[in-house]
């Protein structure tokens, strides 16, 4: 949690207001962490997870290199999606597997 506080810039009271939870709580989960998995905790977890979904940083190379695949063809658009989607699956495939 420390480390999305840092990436996002949050504080652990407006992380509080922004779940509708405990600043003691916020800030016990990121002192002690989460001695039991409770709602709350729950809650923290699926923000800091969608957090990071929204804001991943792409290595330079790879956007590079995407912006260069579009730059000389437009339609290539369809073609790096459905390769992000076979990725994608595979990655849900490891996952649950």
């Amino acid at each position: 949690m420390n480390k999305f506080l840092i990436d996002s810039g949050m504080s652990k009271n407006s992380l509080a207001k922004t779940l509708e939870i405990s600043q003691s709580q916020v800030s016990n989960l990121s002192n002690f962490g989460a001695k039991r998995w409770t709602k709350n905790t729950k809650k923290v977890n699926d923000f800091i997870e969608e957090y990071y979904q929204d804001n991943i940083k792409i290595p330079s190379k790879i956007e590079q290199k995407i912006k260069r695949i579009l730059t000389n063809n437009p339609q290539n658009e369809t073609h790096i999606l459905s390769a992000l989607e076979i990725i994608n699956s595979l990655t849900k495939d490891i996952k649950d597997g």
